[in-house]
């Protein structure tokens, strides 16, 4: 009898070892999903941001075609409050080819893993006296 019963004893002992490792796994896994939720969230904001400030500085220059020089800045270097956190953006003019590529960044402020940014870019072609939109560069 003693030793049916040490063998439910050790049955049982390696079932609640099982649960105890499968529930270690599910919260993990639960742990690296919000983690990666989080991280592609603030990916999207920082793409989203960058994007904005494309449309921005685009509006801006067509307005005022004399903002339009090699090198200088539609968007001066800005710092944006978020709910996750300072991003800083700015747009930029360079030109090639006869048109003139407006480049708008969007990067984190502080960062505690790494700075995260993103860039995005499109063409401003001259027709006449003023500029006309060609896109974005993918």
């Amino acid at each position: 009898m003693e030793r049916e019963q040490g063998s439910v004893v050790a049955w049982a002992m390696l079932l609640t070892v099982f649960v105890m490792l499968l529930g270690t796994a599910v919260c993990y896994t639960a742990y690296s999903s919000r983690k990666m939720t989080a991280s592609y969230e603030h990916e999207v904001n920082l793409r989203l941001m960058a994007e904005g400030t494309l449309q921005e500085a685009v509006q801006r220059a067509t307005a005022n075609p004399a903002l339009l020089s090699d090198g200088a800045a539609i968007i001066a270097p800005c710092e944006v409050k978020t709910e996750k956190g300072a991003l800083v953006v700015q747009a930029v003019a360079e030109e090639k080819a006869g048109s003139y590529w407006v480049v708008a960044v969007a990067r984190e402020k502080d960062s505690d893993d790494w700075n995260r940014h993103k860039i995005v870019r499109g063409r401003l072609e001259r027709k006449g006296d003023a500029y006309v939109w060609k896109g974005r560069s993918r």
